[in-house]
């Protein structure tokens, strides 16, 4: 390769830009791997909230609750709220307890009459 101002010619080695341009490929394809797996988790993560949500959501809800999310489903049952997300590579199950303070209440003013 030659490069040329004025005058003075100088020849530059061409061994550099072959090796920069293994070492930029190697670079973009790690980039592109750590891009997509953040995303990757960013989506999980974000559906495992949702989830949570909706958990959390029927918890406090009376009666009966049954809900379908994308890739999932929350029941809410005599005392426990159960929800799942599947997604085929991954599964996500919660199962909460209805915390109910009035019962424990009634329970505790029964002893204290006695």
């Amino acid at each position: 390769m030659k490069y040329q101002r004025g005058n003075n010619t100088r020849k530059l080695p061409a061994g550099i830009t072959v090796e920069a341009s293994y070492v930029m490929a190697i670079v973009i394809l790690s980039l592109a791997v750590l891009i997509r797996t953040a995303y990757a988790q960013w989506r999980k993560t974000a559906e495992v909230m949702d989830l949570h949500y909706h958990v959390e959501q029927a918890r406090y809800q009376e009666g009966e609750v049954s809900r379908n999310l994308s890739r999932g489903m929350v029941e809410k049952r005599d005392d426990e709220v159960e929800g799942y997300i599947d997604t085929g590579r991954w599964k996500k199950e919660i199962s909460v307890k209805i915390y109910e303070p009035e019962k424990l209440l009634r329970k505790i003013a029964v002893f204290e009459q006695e």
